[in-house]
């Protein structure tokens, strides 16, 4: 449809969906930035002032559509306005390493998002403040501060100290033990979503009667499930160890990574780690991903 007039755009904004696919969501998008083009400032306003949202759902719409880049990637993406709004927001470079890495997924929520960039861009390289310094004085905000307002502020704040060579110490802030058991969290929330995507096609294949075998109704069961019995309903799908590595080594890699994820104790983790040192040992040819994989999620 090839809307030329405020009348036109009303009814297919009125049309659209942002509780439905993506595909949807980014057409409902794409129509406000047509009409962004197409019509005039007075127009335009006024199509706003008309259509079912707010000044401000109506921006984010808007920024979303106008994001050239998101259509070739929405493969990867969530159907929701406000978490494609965040996706939007990052810049190229962050991105292309968020899609790459698994951090931006079609089930991703704006609080994981968040924890990510915040650890990428903050984080990650953050050392603690040196020994000599101290607090010099407290910033009071009121309490129902926006969090859009709120990260402006914290963003020209980090510039102003950058200029004196200062620090920010924010009130509320999780302890770095608290941060890493998020990161664990949203690590393991990857790493599951690509063992289901991997393993979509074995599931399907393998025969009902070794799923009951295993007790297993569903794919998700199997990826959550005890490593004995990840590795055993495999073993018996491919009819063998040499199978077995053949075709699911990096899948076996990725369980250990998920079980290192959620162990609640040193032991069990260093433990996880062991085991996939050995992988590399045993199998030389998969030494760089478990290097890789050691690197990027089995780290703290």
């Amino acid at each position: 449809m090839s809307s030329t007039t405020t009348a036109e755009f009303l009814e297919e904004v009125q049309n659209g969906e942002l509780k439905g696919t993506v595909d949807q969501v980014l057409a409902t998008c794409a129509v406000i930035a047509r009409a962004k083009g197409v019509l005039s400032d007075g127009d335009f306003r006024d199509l706003r002032d008309q259509s079912p949202y707010t000044e401000k759902v109506w921006s984010k719409l808007l920024q979303v559509g106008m994001d050239d880049r998101l259509e070739g990637v929405k493969e990867h993406l969530p159907p929701s306005y406000t978490t494609l709004h965040k996706i939007h927001c990052l810049t190229d470079e962050e991105l292309k390493k968020a899609i790459q890495e698994g951090h931006v997924h079609p089930k991703v929520s704006q609080g994981s998002l968040d924890r990510w960039l915040r650890y990428e861009r903050f984080e990650k390289d953050e050392e603690a403040p040196p020994e000599d310094f101290s607090s010099l004085v407290t910033v009071l905000g009121p309490s129902g501060i926006e969090e859009d307002t709120l990260n402006r502020f914290k963003g020209d704040l980090e510039k102003l100290v950058g200029i004196y060579g200062f620090r920010t110490q924010y009130e509320g802030e999780q302890t770095m033990v608290a941060l890493r058991q998020q990161r664990s969290q949203d690590n393991a929330g990857v790493l599951a979503q690509t063992l289901s995507k991997e393993l979509k096609s074995t599931w399907d294949a393998a025969e009902e009667e070794l799923k009951t075998q295993f007790t297993l109704t569903s794919l998700d069961e199997l990826v959550q499930a005890p490593m004995t019995t990840f590795t055993g309903f495999l073993n018996r799908h491919r009819k063998g160890r040499d199978e077995f590595w053949m075709f699911h080594a990096h899948d076996y890699i990725h369980k250990i990574a998920l079980e290192y994820l959620k162990a609640s104790t040193r032991a069990q983790r260093f433990n996880y780690r062991r085991r996939l040192k050995e992988v590399a040992e045993t199998h030389e040819h998969l030494a760089s991903k478990v290097q890789e994989t050691l690197d990027g999620v089995m780290n703290y």
